[in-house]
C-alpha cells in the first residue's frame, strides 16, 4: 500500500494530533541545538511542513523539500500567507538521487524515515549534504507491530534507535540525545487505543 501524498495533502493539516506532535519534536529539538539563527536547514520530506514552520523563527533560513508536489503546494501557501522570506522549497525527483552539492547546518525530518526503502542510503545522503559540525534530526517510530499503518503498508514498521546508531557512526555522526518528544495514539476498530512512542535521535557530523 502506498499512500497518495497529493491528495493526503489537501486535509493534513486538520488532525491537530499531526500538529501536536510537529510542536512537540521542534520543542525537543530546540533544547539540544544551539545558535539556530546562523543555521541555514533542510526539512526532508516536509509534508505540509508542519515541523519545520514550528522551528522557522528560530533558523536563518530552512528549505523545505519533498517528492509530493501536493505537499509542496501547502508549503508555498503558508509562505505565502505568512510572508516568509527565510525559507524556499525542492521538489524532490525520485528518479535522481538528492542533490548534495548545496550544504546545510542541520537536516531533520518527522515520520519520513520509515517510508524511506534504503535507510543507510538516504543516511550517507544526508550526511554528505551537511557541513561538518552540522545537525541531523530525525524522529521517527520506535519499533512497532506493523499496525501504525496496517498490514498492506510496505515500509518499516519502526525502528531500532540501536540499529539506527550503528548506521549514524558508520556516516560519521557522533550522537548526541536520544529523546522521546511525543507518543502518537490510534483508535483500532474494536475501540482499544494503541500508544506508539516517536522518538526523536539528534546527532552531530563529525
Amino acid at each position: 500500500m502506498k499512500i497518495n501524498f497529493d491528495e493526503a495533502a489537501k486535509n493534513w493539516d486538520s488532525d491537530i494530533w499531526k500538529q501536536i506532535r510537529a510542536s512537540d519534536v521542534a520543542k525537543d529539538m530546540l533544547k539540544f541545538l544551539y545558535n539556530t539563527q546562523d543555521m541555514n536547514a533542510l526539512e526532508y520530506g516536509c509534508g505540509t511542513g508542519l515541523l519545520g514552520f514550528y522551528l522557522l523563527p528560530y533558523f536563518k533560513n530552512i528549505t523545505f523539500c519533498d517528492s509530493s508536489q501536493g505537499m509542496l503546494d501547502q508549503v508555498k501557501n503558508k509562505i505565502e500567507e505568512k510572508a516568509c522570506k527565510n525559507c524556499d522549497t525542492i521538489l524532490l525527483d525520485h528518479d535522481k538521487p538528492f542533490d548534495t552539492s548545496k550544504k546545510y547546518d542541520c537536516i531533520f525530518n518527522l515520520m519520513i524515515l520509515h517510508h524511506i526503502d534504503n535507510v543507510e542510503d538516504i543516511i550517507k545522503n544526508w550526511s554528505e549534504a551537511l557541513n561538518k559540525g552540522g545537525y541531523l534530526c530525525i524522529a521517527d517510530l520506535e519499533e512497532e507491530d506493523g499496525s501504525f499503518h496496517g498490514k498492506e503498508f510496505s515500509g518499516h514498521k519502526g525502528f531500532s534507535k540501536g540499529k539506527l546508531t550503528e548506521i549514524f557512526k558508520k556516516n560519521n555522526f557522533d550522537l548526541i540525545t536520544i529523546s522521546q518528544p511525543h507518543i502518537t495514539k490510534k483508535q483500532k476498530s474494536d475501540g482499544e487505543i494503541v500508544e506508539y512512542p516517536i522518538f526523536l535521535v539528534i546527532c552531530k557530523k563529525n
